[in-house]
């Protein structure tokens, strides 16, 4: 089962794994931005990756407005720690 109590940290490492086509399995992804958080500050981010989703998991290439979105996510997580 995914884990739904995530830390900003491993929130910040996930997302910059799914940048850096570096998930730990195929998805990875997938699972976080479809499991709610029991953190809601956790929570909020998650919903954010859900909404950049279609523009950054898709074939071709990424939304470059997107993925610099999902970089100033893992910026404020680490920042909120």
């Amino acid at each position: 089962m995914w884990k739904k109590n995530m830390n900003q940290e491993e929130a910040a490492q996930l997302i910059e794994r799914f940048l850096n086509s570096t998930s730990l399995y195929p998805q990875e992804w997938n699972d976080f931005v479809e499991t709610r958080q029991e953190n809601r500050l956790i929570e909020s981010y998650r919903r954010q990756c859900e909404e950049l989703d279609p523009l950054v998991n898709r074939p071709g290439e990424p939304d470059q407005e997107a993925v610099a979105r999902l970089r100033q996510l893992i910026q404020s997580l680490r920042s909120a720690t």
